[in-house]
């Protein structure tokens, strides 16, 4: 990383020898994550993807920390939405109710043809509601531990039976650490909705309400 941040080309070679492994889970992961399983099947789309990966770390080298997160996991996003703009958009958006927010009466909406590919912040620009789970999850959260576990929920919206795998890939983790990370952070969110009136409404959340 620290060649690539200044600026050799050459290192990608050596980087892709050693971690290449490392980006195809995550691209497979990405795929399955929009329902491209044809994608995650096919070896040459794995390798054209995984030099897409390693193309967004060397442009954002420079400003990884490496006292911090494993560099696909630091530009995770990045290499994401650079994925997702090479194969195209899902042509299905995630609706609000597709969080399955419960309403005050207590009954679940009914979910509509959703994609787990969520960016929970655009979604904060027109869901008040999804304002204040964001808010919350990182003020309970550490960065990674956040996005684990919007993604964790995302997964689970779709109806994905084994969501901790594909995110396990994303973020290089266990699928138990994903879900001990998702029941850690379900609980800080319950107890904040218990004891901060700012925060009472996340109740109608159904996976803070799960808890």
């Amino acid at each position: 990383m620290a060649a690539m941040a200044a600026g050799d080309q050459a290192a990608l070679f050596p980087f892709l020898d050693e971690f290449g492994d490392r980006l195809g889970g995550m691209v497979r992961a990405v795929f399955r994550s929009v329902h491209r399983h044809d994608l995650a099947s096919d070896p040459n789309e794995v390798d054209y993807h995984v030099q897409t990966a390693a193309l967004v770390l060397f442009d954002r080298a420079a400003g990884w920390d490496p006292d911090g997160a494993l560099p696909w996991t630091w530009a995770n996003r990045a290499i994401r939405a650079a994925i997702i703009d090479r194969i195209g958009h899902p042509s299905v958006e995630l609706l609000e109710v597709d969080l399955d927010l419960r309403t005050p009466g207590g009954g679940a909406a009914a979910a509509a043809g959703a994609v787990a590919d969520v960016d929970f912040d655009e979604m904060a620009t027109t869901y008040p509601l999804v304002v204040l789970v964001v808010r919350a999850v990182r003020s309970v959260a550490n960065e990674r531990d956040a996005a684990v576990h919007l993604e964790y929920q995302a997964q689970k919206s779709m109806g994905d039976r084994q969501p901790a795998h594909p995110v396990g890939d994303m973020f290089d983790l266990t699928p138990a650490n994903v879900r001990k990370i998702d029941q850690r952070v379900r609980a800080k969110l319950s107890a904040l909705a218990a004891s901060d009136p700012a925060f009472a409404a996340l109740a109608r959340v159904a996976w803070v309400e799960a808890c």
